[in-house]
């Protein structure tokens, strides 16, 4: 018996676009008129108050269209009375906050077109192109800057949409705020 053994050994390649993104901006902007995320007056033991996508707070993150971004949100978890992030969950200075997000990249600010992003325990990531490129594969490597070259006329505009929704309970009257942490990265 004849044993026959091959230690061929499998690599892989891997393009980095991501490392032309340190040549390219990426900017987010608050769609104007610019308002916090804001539920208005609520009562005590209101319960669940939500904002709906429709109401959402609308954000622009400009880029280079052909190119993927990285969004990472962080929410609070809850909202705090005065700022007093000492709450525990039960302290009646604080108000459990869910929050939700979308995008929407086929160029308009158009909430019908948007798409939904997992969030779990306040935190949602998502990577997609600044401009949606349907059933078509991606494009090519990015160009490299040159003199003379100005990525921004390859700018198009995606949007963030950040909701959400409260659970009132036996609360303490006053001022309620959280932080909404929102960063935007190519790939």
């Amino acid at each position: 018996m004849i044993l026959l053994s091959s230690s061929t050994l499998l690599k892989a390649q891997e393009i980095d676009f991501g490392q032309f993104s340190s040549k390219y901006t990426v900017s987010i902007t608050e769609l104007i008129p610019a308002e916090d995320l804001a539920f208005g007056m609520v009562i005590q033991n209101e319960g669940l108050k939500t904002i709906d996508l429709l109401d959402a707070k609308v954000l622009m993150i400009e880029g280079v269209k052909y190119l993927d971004v990285i969004v990472d949100i962080t929410a609070d978890n809850y909202l705090y009375l005065d700022s007093d992030v000492s709450c525990n969950g039960t302290n009646s200075n604080c108000i459990p906050f869910n929050l939700q997000a979308a995008y929407a990249n086929r160029g308009n600010n158009n909430t019908n077109q948007a798409v939904l992003m997992q969030v779990t325990s306040n935190i949602a990531v998502a990577q997609f192109p600044i401009l949606s490129r349907g059933n078509r594969p991606p494009g090519p490597p990015p160009t490299p800057v040159y003199e003379g070259y100005n990525p921004a006329l390859f700018n198009e505009t995606a949007y963030l949409y950040l909701y959400g929704s409260i659970n009132v309970g036996n609360q303490n009257a006053g001022s309620y705020s959280g932080q909404i942490t929102v960063t935007v990265t190519y790939d």
